[in-house]
């Protein structure tokens, strides 16, 4: 099968699985495709589980901050990350840093919404070959997720990522990903490109699909003729 050349494109890849859901971290299956398409291992990147990942010791700003390399070591990295959200061509990881309406508190003491953005924040801003999110969209809302998305397209274009992606909602993320990944019976992997109009694709497929030739009866609806009864002979 043909391997992927992550230095040629940039894109978002999608894993999905088939069966039922289920808790089990899919790192080892990133790391292995990675190594199939690669073979040069190890390699630099962001993860963000399910969970958010992050030190409870730390206030949800200074997780975020681990990973911001500033350009000044005479002025503070707070400050600097301000000026860096503000520089951003793209406002939307802004406005997705002021959802953390707690930066300075521990996580224990903020909502789940707050520590999943200070996790998605902490993977794009920190320098890497590749960026891995499992179900990026847990624990955010409508408004959260459409800025996250709208910050992973900017970042991709203007970093020159690749980001992989595992989520049970295709519906959610087929309509913004690239490409989607397959493991094969065989235990290699296969990547499917995926086409801007997917859902429309998708329906047409659904609407124009041929029809059954069974044109049998239900088995309801099938009856017998009562065997003849022989008549009686007459007498003599």
């Amino acid at each position: 099968m043909t391997k992927v050349n992550f230095e040629e494109s940039f894109e978002i890849y999608l894993f999905t699985e088939s069966g039922p859901e289920n808790n089990f971290s899919k790192l080892n299956e990133f790391l292995s495709f990675l190594k199939y398409n690669r073979g040069n291992l190890p390699c630099k990147f962001s993860y963000v589980s399910r969970g958010d990942c992050l030190i409870p010791e730390l206030t949800l700003n200074e997780n975020i901050l681990m990973d911001f390399s500033p350009n000044s070591l005479t002025a503070g990295r707070e400050f600097q990350f301000q000026d860096f959200l503000k520089d951003q061509p793209n406002r939307d990881l802004e406005k997705l840093y002021q959802k953390i309406g707690v930066p300075h508190e521990l996580p224990q003491h903020s909502d789940s919404q707050m520590r999943k953005l200070s996790s998605l924040i902490k993977s794009l801003i920190s320098e890497g070959q590749f960026i891995f999110l499992e179900e990026p969209e847990k624990d955010l809302d409508e408004e959260c997720i459409s800025l996250f998305i709208n910050c992973l397209k900017d970042h991709i274009s203007r970093n020159k990522q690749n980001v992989f992606i595992f989520s049970h909602h295709l519906n959610l993320w087929m309509p913004h990903i690239q490409q989607r990944v397959k493991r094969e019976k065989d235990f290699s992997f296969s990547t499917e490109k995926i086409s801007k109009n997917w859902a429309w694709v998708k329906e047409k497929d659904r609407f124009y699909a041929p029809l059954k030739n069974d044109f049998s009866p239900p088995q309801e609806l099938f009856f017998q003729f009562p065997k003849k009864i022989a008549g009686k002979k007459s007498a003599a």
